[in-house]
């Protein structure tokens, strides 16, 4: 099982994969060079995602692999599914839930700049603008402020409120919020704390980890990869912030991939 991101978020989406599969064993890739994919131009992305599992796919006998970003996901999913013959699986921004539990109709979306201008997320959008008030906030510099904090870097309080300011003004403020990027998970507790009342956040996480777990359950094929590998595209030293992460979720193989 390969899993990659451009930056860590993606280690959200492995959590909640592991959880349900202990288990398996599995690839993650943090391309760390091409971060952050939120502000690359579609054909970057695309171009990207298909050097990335074409790599992969070379060096190592993944049986199917998770685009563990949104952006990719709702950029590429839909080529990258006709393109290879083995699953790809993505998390795709959904505003179901957020409809089903929202007290007063007030649902905020945030996510990267290339998430909200993409075909997907805006034909998700006017799907719902006539039911509900939909919010949408584009930012890229989450994202930067949440792989700060995993790698221990407090995170400003100032520099959230700027972020959210056009919803903190609100008289009716966004009672759910769909965080539409990986990285923005880790940062609940924080955007919490800049708002006046309880906030029900959503993501894309269950949906995922259930197609992968529905996956493993259906196949019969055996587990070819014997260890947990991280790879990154491009050595920094804030790779070493990130041990403590690595040795969490026990990967035994660390080293880096050439992605040109």
């Amino acid at each position: 099982m390969l899993i990659f991101d451009s930056g860590i978020g993606g280690i959200s989406i492995l959590e909640n994969i592991k959880k349900k599969l202990p288990k398996k064993n599995y690839i993650y890739l943090l391309d760390n060079k091409g971060f952050p994919y939120g502000e690359k131009k579609e054909s970057f992305i695309i171009q990207r995602s298909i050097k990335i599992i074409n790599t992969i796919k070379n060096l190592y006998p993944i049986q199917i692999v998770v685009i563990a970003c949104n952006t990719v996901s709702t950029i590429s999913l839909h080529i990258l599914k006709k393109k290879f013959n083995i699953p790809i699986v993505g998390v795709l921004p959904s505003l179901d839930q957020a409809i089903k539990i929202t007290k007063n109709n007030n649902i905020g979306i945030i996510a990267t700049k290339a998430t909200i201008k993409s075909l997907y997320t805006k034909n998700l959008i006017s799907k719902y603008t006539n039911s509900m008030n939909i919010k949408v906030i584009a930012t890229n510099e989450l994202a930067r402020i949440a792989e700060n904090k995993i790698r221990k870097i407090s995170v400003s309080n100032f520099e959230l409120k700027k972020i959210f300011y056009p919803w903190i003004i609100l008289a009716v403020q966004p009672d759910t919020i769909y965080l539409g990027c990986t990285h923005f998970s880790f940062l609940k507790n924080e955007i919490q704390k800049i708002f006046h009342k309880p906030i029900n956040f959503l993501d894309s996480y269950t949906n995922t980890t259930e197609i992968v777990k529905k996956y493993f359950l259906n196949t019969k094929n055996n587990q070819n990869i014997k260890k947990n590998i991280f790879l990154y595209s491009k050595y920094s030293k804030n790779i070493n912030k990130l041990l403590y992460i690595l040795e969490k979720y026990e990967f035994n193989d660390i080293s880096k991939v050439n992605l040109n």
